[in-house]
Parts: C-alpha cells; sequence; structure tokens
C-alpha cells in the first residue's frame, strides 16, 4: 500500500491539490483511501474531495502528527482491513507536521507500506523570503520535507519566485523544489503529481530518539468551527455564491481589527442540492475565493465554517464567525439552525509573528 502525505500551512491549497491527485489516481483505477484532518471538531473537506469510488475518513478535533495518533493508528488499521486500498492519501491540518505522521505510521508495524516523497505545499503569495519572519513551526515543515510544491505561483513575479525557491533551498537544500498552481494546473502540476506516484524510502526507519513535537502548543493559532442547517428552500446558486463570498469577508475584516497581520486559513462550505460551494480566505491582505463544486450526491442544505488564525483570542473569534454567519443569513431573510458550536483549542500566548 502506497502512503502519500500532503501537508503545508493552512490554505496552502492542500485540498485543491489532493482533490486532482484523487481523480488522476481514480481514472487509473487505483482503489484510494482520503484521511482528513482538521483541527476543528467538524469535517469540512469531505464533500469536496469524495468522488470515483474513494472511501473518505475525516479525523476532528486535533492534529493526527501528535494529540490523534491513536485514533490514526485505528483509523488507518481499521482502512487496510475493511477497504483493503492501493494508495492512502494523508491530509493533515495545516499545522501538522508530515515527517512526524510519517515516523508515527511506520512505528505501527503495518505491513506492505510504501510512502512517496514526503510533500510541504508553500502559497508563495503569503511566504516572506525572511527566516526571521517565519513561525516556527511553517520552518520545521519546510526543513522536514522531501519535495517542496510552490502553489499559486500565479499570484507572485518571476523576480519573486526566484528569490523565494532560493530562500527555501538555504532553509532545505535536499528537498527538491517544484512550482505550479494547483488551480490553473499546467504541465507543472501534472509532473508534481507523477512524483506522488513514486515512491521514497528514505527514512523508513527513524531513530529511536525521534522528538516528538506538539504542532497545536507551536502553532500559535487558534480554531473555531461551526455548522449551519439551512431551511429556506429555493435559493439560488449565485444568491449562496454571493452569501458565502460575504460570510468570509466579514469575518476577515472583524478579524483584521484584532490582527490586522493574521494569517491561517478561513473556510467555508455551503452544500446546496447538487452544487458545493467552496470559500476560502488565507489572510488579511487576501479577498475570499469562491470555487463551484457538482457534487450530485448532495441532499440538504447546510453551511459549514472553519476559521484558523493566528493570533486573535479564541472567545472573539468564537464571535466573530457566529455572528458573521447568522447576520448574513438574517440579512438575507434566510431560515437556519446552528448546530452546537465547537471549540477547536486554546492558542498560547506568545509573541506574534508574520508568516
Amino acid at each position: 500500500m502506497k502512503c502519500i502525505i500532503i501537508g503545508g500551512f493552512l490554505g496552502s491549497g492542500k485540498t485543491t491539490t489532493i482533490r486532482k491527485l484523487v481523480e488522476l489516481l481514480g481514472k487509473k483505477g487505483k482503489k484510494v483511501a482520503i484521511l482528513l484532518n482538521e483541527i476543528g471538531e467538524i469535517g469540512i473537506d469531505g464533500a469536496t474531495v469524495a468522488g470515483f469510488g474513494m472511501e473518505v475518513r475525516e479525523l476532528t478535533r486535533g492534529c493526527i502528527c501528535c494529540t490523534l495518533r491513536v485514533s490514526l493508528e485505528q483509523t488507518l488499521k481499521t482502512l487496510i482491513k475493511e477497504y483493503s486500498p492501493d494508495t492512502v492519501v494523508i491530509e493533515p491540518t495545516g499545522i501538522a507536521f508530515p515527517r512526524q505522521i510519517k515516523n508515527n505510521i511506520l512505528k505501527m508495524g503495518l505491513s506492505s507500506i510504501s510512502f512517496a516523497p514526503l510533500v510541504n505545499l508553500v502559497d508563495v503569495g503569503r511566504i516572506k523570503p525572511d527566516a526571521n519572519s517565519l513561525h516556527n513551526f511553517i520552518r520545521i515543515q519546510i526543513e522536514d520535507a522531501e519535495l517542496l510544491g510552490l502553489n499559486k505561483i500565479d499570484q507572485v513575479s518571476k523576480s519573486q519566485l526566484f528569490e523565494i525557491c532560493a530562500f527555501l533551498h538555504k532553509l532545505n537544500p535536499k528537498a527538491r523544489i517544484i512550482s505550479f498552481s494547483a488551480r490553473e494546473e499546467g504541465a507543472k502540476f501534472e509532473q508534481f503529481l507523477a512524483l506522488l506516484e513514486g515512491d521514497k524510502s528514505s527514512w523508513e526507519e527513524e531513530n529511536s530518539d525521534f522528538e516528538q513535537k506538539n504542532s497545536i502548543e507551536l502553532s500559535e493559532v487558534a480554531a473555531y468551527s461551526t455548522e449551519f442547517e439551512i431551511n429556506s428552500p429555493d435559493i439560488s446558486l449565485a444568491r449562496a455564491s454571493s452569501i458565502s463570498s460575504q460570510i468570509l469577508q466579514n469575518i476577515s475584516e472583524k478579524a483584521s481589527k484584532l490582527n490586522p497581520e493574521f494569517v491561517g486559513h478561513i473556510k467555508l462550505v455551503f452544500s446546496l442540492r447538487g452544487i458545493l460551494i467552496k470559500g476560502s480566505v488565507t489572510s488579511a491582505q487576501k479577498a475570499p475565493e469562491i470555487e463551484i463544486l457538482e457534487k450530485p450526491r448532495l441532499k440538504h442544505s447546510k453551511i459549514k465554517l472553519l476559521s484558523a488564525v493566528t493570533d486573535v483570542p479564541q472567545a472573539e473569534l468564537v464571535k466573530i464567525v457566529d455572528s458573521s454567519v447568522s447576520g448574513q443569513l438574517e440579512t438575507n431573510h434566510i431560515e437556519f439552525l446552528q448546530k452546537k458550536p465547537h471549540n477547536a483549542f486554546l492558542p498560547l500566548t506568545l509573541k506574534p509573528k508574520n508568516f
């Protein structure tokens, strides 16, 4: 069984990349299982990557490289026993350490398992070529990678991209670096996917004294997730898209008042009959991005939202998210019911840094 672990900071494009990867593997007849990890209590991305007969499992309320290690082992063993996949694709939360995940899997005693190169995706539109500006856990992610995927290259100039490549190579001279846009695809992205289908044998046996790190404690990120059931019928796609964009914009603006330099990921999924609206904001300086996906299995309308941002108090984040979603729905005269809100974790009080 092949194991592909795709890491990267919040909002770096992991879900989009994995969706394209599993579509490719499905068309090739591969039996694929997908394991998604969210730091909030509800799964956001499961519906966006499901398809082609894939088996999708979600692990929530923690990080599989540290707090959910036991859950990861139980899930993998159950998948192998009940589904027998050719390939398992793992999308950890954006604060996780892929090398630590791989090390934990190697200790599980699973037979006949191989690994693709350890991947870390980097959003080139947000990273600064300055080691002092990096959060500690982001630097660890970059240094541990075997393959660095520089995503969203359409957002920077060629000279900026060259500078970022040189900076990352200095941090991790052993990693292979490839740049692309997962959303726009193209030859470079196809090359990146092809590399993921290969094997990489390094680090197959980690030292017994491998230092386990708690990604949650190192992340300086507060997170909150919630879900709203939509009871009003006949909401048009255009209206739902507009509401989704405005919710994300409101959350971003309110969070910016508390931390003008926040980074992270505010992501929303609005399921609307056979359509899935996926929205995303990754920093105070970014506008909301909206993507429309066809998902014919969807029956009920609902909004799921996960907000994970740096250096914003947890209690304030909860208020911002709840008021932004409920306010937009009320303004548009849409009947809704909010499910019990879910708190993820409280961040440590650490000195703010820019990404």
